[in-house]
């Protein structure tokens, strides 16, 4: 200790002596906690004071709580200990502040909270954890059925419709709102489940085939309104590559300035380091701002005619709309096979047209835009016909960003089934 502290502190003897001596008079494990502390060393701090006893405890969570030492804390006393219990709680509320209610519910519930715990898991819709805590505490069968209800109302909100109708089924004992809860989210095989095992057929013309038909009126104009917007965004796309075309065609027959070859190319070549030491200057201003970066790709395209890096705007909306039609297939082919069921033949028989219609325009369109537009929209102005002025426009034109890059062709999954070959 005489050796640590000059060689730490770097002070006159006479203005660490009082310290030191104040020290000696310490219990071993406390004098250890002190010094580190005062050498801002917390997590060996913490270890010396989870040493000194129950006396020192409130101390210990205090340094807990300030320097967030809940995990390596929970490691220095026995689980079934106070000390563990209060920890426990204190890095809960710390979890609940986290926005992580889940896990301060298992904090809670392990060391023996069961009602806080409750409480954290119906905030984070943990609703498998809060029923088990439920009959373990136990709720009385009244309480039971207003907590199913709670999370059920959590669970609608996340559109987690199946879980809901479970709670609703098991809990709440509401056969007629699972089924309701069901049909809302398209669960279409679901729902039918419970209408039999119940013996509520009369849901069926109530509730089911309004459904059915909204919903199918529903996929059939967005399909439609995807459409056009894939139609437009392509269209427009093919006359921003056109204009840049035209305009690198204007570069290559501007006149041969009166220089040496040598030259030409020299200058050329000079453009293009500075254009590749303005994209290091770039990319290291970029990762000291990775927030805005961050924030730039969430930014949905502006799709705004004759911006910079346009084509770019419009290929990552065609890539979203590929995404989001090919993604329903599963949908299309549940919602299908319902309405056949029900003798809606002639609706589910176009619906079924209009899908595999877009999915025929969305597989053609990705050839022609990803392959063939594409590679001829970002052609080099480049070989013995072009010129320095040329060779330095083409350099100058704007360019993706790295929050701006060219998205890549979506993939879809034309292996997943979705068509019923008994509908025409």
């Amino acid at each position: 200790m005489n050796c640590l502290f000059p060689s730490q502190t770097f002070k006159d003897p006479k203005e660490y002596l009082p310290l030191l001596n104040m020290l000696k008079t310490l219990e071993p494990n406390y004098q250890r906690y002190t010094i580190d502390k005062h050498l801002k060393r917390n997590r060996k701090a913490l270890h010396h004071l989870s040493k000194c006893g129950e006396e020192h405890f409130n101390e210990a969570l205090n340094l807990v709580k300030d320097q967030r030492l809940y995990s390596e804390a929970l490691g220095r006393y026995p689980t079934d200990s106070p000390q563990y219990k209060a920890l426990s709680c204190a890095y809960a509320e710390y979890m609940v502040e986290q926005q992580q209610a889940e896990q301060a519910g298992l904090l809670l519930w392990r060391c023996g909270e069961a009602v806080r715990a409750l409480q954290a898991f119906v905030g984070s819709a943990s609703w498998r954890n809060a029923l088990c805590v439920a009959e373990q505490i136990p709720l009385p069968p009244d309480q039971l059925a207003l907590l199913a209800r709670d999370l059920t109302e959590k669970l609608i909100a996340l559109r987690r419709y199946t879980e809901a109708a479970i709670l609703l089924e098991q809990y709440a004992k509401d056969c007629e709102e699972a089924i309701s809860a069901l049909v809302t989210g398209a669960v279409w095989e679901e729902a039918l489940r419970l209408v039999y095992l119940y013996n509520r057929q009369d849901i069926i013309e109530t509730n089911l085939k309004p459904a059915l038909l909204e919903a199918c009126s529903s996929q059939t104009t967005y399909l439609e309104a995807q459409m056009a917007m894939l139609i437009r965004h392509k269209t427009r796309l093919a006359v921003v590559w056109e204009v840049k075309e035209k305009d690198r065609l204007e570069l290559l027959d501007e006149d041969v300035p009166d220089c040496p070859e040598a030259e030409l190319y020299s200058e050329a070549s000079s453009v293009m380091t500075g254009s590749h030491a303005g994209s290091k200057y770039s990319h290291s201003n970029s990762s000291r701002s990775s927030k805005n970066s961050r924030k730039a790709e969430r930014k949905k395209p502006s799709l705004k005619e004759g911006i910079p890096l346009e084509d770019m705007d419009l290929l990552h909306a065609l890539a979203d709309i590929i995404h989001s039609v090919d993604k329903i297939r599963g949908e299309v082919h549940s919602l299908l096979k319902a309405m056949m069921l029900f003798q809606f033949d002639g609706q589910a028989g176009r619906l079924q047209q209009a899908y595999g219609e877009a999915l025929q325009m969305m597989d053609a369109a990705l050839p022609e835009v990803w392959q063939e537009g594409l590679q001829q929209s970002q052609a080099p102005i480049s070989g013995p016909n072009s010129t320095a002025n040329s060779i330095m426009a083409s350099f100058q034109q704007p360019r993706p960003s790295a929050t701006q890059e060219t998205p890549p062709p979506p993939k879809m999954r034309n292996g997943v089934k979705w068509k019923l070959s008994i509908l025409k």
